[in-house]
């Protein structure tokens, strides 16, 4: 745990109603899909690196952050109800923060509805999550990261992992399809698509750091078009990163139907390596 005073390492000091608050902990707890767990594992990444330590229970954290999903019915009241708990069973003295699709969906909405959250910040800003800490660490109160900015949203610096074999990569994030019965394209933003040479680097490095699964994530990990020159399709990375030594198994989720085309069936039928696992959710969808 950290001191409450700056050093050499970094750290500084963290305010509440400027008071400054020695032990810079903070728990974390996470609700949703594969994307919102590899998105706590970049948030804890960069805590981590700013010189916070996790802790198991709200009650012995300064920092409180609650990482949300709002496909759930009435996923906002329990959000609420959520914090509120948060509130009375941490006591006094913490700082409270909503991310995730939650908090892209409400927005400033929150610190109206619920007063003590001082940090209201969506999936797409958590590259910018040391900029708003500084922030929080000089007693600003409101801090936000709502923006949808489509040009800096994969690559988070730090990111903690919580498998030691298999690890999560994110090659698309936001949707264009407008399923009756989701919010992802206005908590997520639209479709947009990592490089293929990033992707590699990471899957790469992954690889040579001793981790044996990858598992591509995307809300429509299918629909990838690589943005650069290369120009690969879902089909051709998926075969890429299955050729990297040292890799045993890929994973990918999730598909939509509408962009399952036979190339991707073929490159799992010509590789052993990509599992033969899909998952395909139906619900909602019409040709």
């Amino acid at each position: 745990i950290c001191c409450s005073t700056a050093c050499d390492a970094g750290c500084k000091p963290l305010y509440y109603n400027g008071n400054i608050v020695s032990g810079k902990t903070f728990y974390i707890e996470t609700f949703g899909c594969q994307m919102n767990v590899h998105d706590s594992e970049k948030v804890i990444g960069t805590l981590l690196q700013q010189g916070y330590a996790q802790v198991e229970e709200p009650e012995d954290a300064l920092l409180v952050l609650y990482n949300t999903c709002s496909i759930r019915d009435k996923a906002e009241q329990k959000v609420f109800n959520r914090l509120q708990n948060f509130k009375r069973d941490a006591g006094k003295g913490k700082v409270f923060g909503v991310l995730g699709c939650v908090a892209q969906q409400e927005g400033e909405k929150i610190f109206d509805r619920a007063p003590h959250v001082s940090l209201v910040c969506g999936s797409a800003s958590y590259t910018r999550f040391g900029e708003m800490l500084v922030q929080l660490e000089a007693g600003n109160r409101r801090v936000t990261g709502l923006s949808l900015d489509t040009d800096a949203t994969f690559d988070t610096p730090f990111t903690r992992r919580d498998n030691p074999h298999r690890a999560y990569i994110t090659i698309i994030e936001g949707c264009d399809k407008s399923c009756a019965y989701c919010v992802v394209p206005f908590t997520r933003g639209p479709e947009r698509s990592r490089t293929s040479e990033s992707v590699m680097t990471e899957a790469r490095g992954l690889a040579e750091r001793g981790y044996t699964e990858i598992q591509l994530l995307g809300q429509n990990v299918n629909s990838y078009r690589d943005p650069s020159s290369a120009g690969w399709d879902f089909a051709t990375l998926l075969g890429r990163v299955a050729q990297i030594p040292g890799i045993r198994r890929v994973r990918y989720t999730t598909s939509h139907p509408r962009d399952f085309v036979k190339d991707i069936v073929d490159a799992m039928d010509a590789n052993p390596v990509l599992c033969d696992h899909v998952h395909l959710p139906v619900r909602g969808w019409r040709p």
